[in-house]
């Protein structure tokens, strides 16, 4: 239903589009292949228009779940980096404790 609602104003456009060829056939009504190909061309038009309408909808969409997959794999990533770098710094603490220990003997 979202979609209908957001595609509004382009089908208004279409229509009106269609419309006004409607106007030209009326006045172009001795030659009927004009008028025929005026009109098919505003019907064409007007869905090229909304065809490229739901193509940008659907790259816009796709760019949104992209940067929500990039976004969860950062922080995963983070999360990891964190865990190597504690186990890193623990395992140095052993290290220099074990330093430690052996000269104080």
């Amino acid at each position: 239903m979202n979609v209908r609602r957001e595609c509004l104003p382009e089908i208004l456009l279409v229509i009106v589009m269609a419309v006004s060829g409607l106007a030209a056939l009326i006045r172009l009504w001795q030659d009927a292949i004009v008028a025929i190909g005026i009109e098919l061309l505003i019907i064409c038009v007007g869905i090229l228009l909304l065809q490229i309408l739901a193509r940008l909808r659907r790259l816009e969409e796709e760019s949104a779940a992209r940067e929500r997959i990039m976004r969860g794999n950062l922080e995963d990533l983070g999360r990891q980096l964190i865990q190597k770098q504690d186990a890193t710094s623990q395992k140095v603490v052993e290290a220099v404790e074990s330093i430690k220990s052996r000269m104080y003997r």
